[in-house]
């Protein structure tokens, strides 16, 4: 009797210790799988962070290089139109143009100002002489050169005598007030 409760014993302890070995097993099991799906969440979103942050660096690549032409576009639009007229430098443009097409600068005069609105108007009346192929030339040279001028009034007389071009020529150019 006692070895067959001393079994019953044994077989109960030997169920207790593979119940409890079971149970320690499954709940190690699922702690391991819990940190695995944290793990798997933790690595999805620091993908997704990464994702956001190239899109971020490309946006902001391309935000520097639209800032970047929007700088050069206006750098551009100060040259064709400075804060100050820079007359100087507008005559002596003139003057290498002139002697470029091999015309003859006459006459150059700058006239008195027009104050606009937002801008001040300086119309430069300008007389030369040359061939008309050349005449042409410069009239294209001053229309493309980097400074906005508005050509005005325009004068062309043809001579009998040598067959030059004489052109009384009113432009202005404009600074910012």
């Amino acid at each position: 009797m006692i070895t067959l409760r001393m079994k019953k014993l044994d077989r109960f302890c030997l169920f207790i210790v593979i119940v409890i070995s079971v149970t320690c097993g499954y709940l190690i099991v699922s702690y391991v799988n819990k940190q695995k799906r944290l793990i798997s969440q933790e690595k999805n979103l620091i993908s997704e962070k990464l994702k956001k942050l190239d899109l971020a660096e490309t946006n902001l690549e391309n935000l520097k290089k639209l800032l970047d032409d929007t700088k050069k576009e206006l750098k551009v639009i100060n040259d064709q139109i400075p804060e100050t007229a820079k007359i100087g430098t507008f005559l002596g443009e003139i003057d290498s143009l002139m002697k470029k097409r091999k015309e003859l600068l006459i006459n150059i005069e700058p006239l008195a100002p027009v104050i606009e609105d937002h801008y001040k108007r300086i119309p430069i009346r300008m007389e030369f002489k040359g061939s008309f192929e050349n005449t042409y030339k410069i009239l294209h040279d001053l229309e493309t050169m980097n400074r906005l001028l508005v050509m005005e009034k325009i004068k062309i007389l043809k001579s009998n005598v040598d067959k030059h071009c004489k052109v009384d020529l009113t432009t202005s150019v404009f600074e910012i007030n």
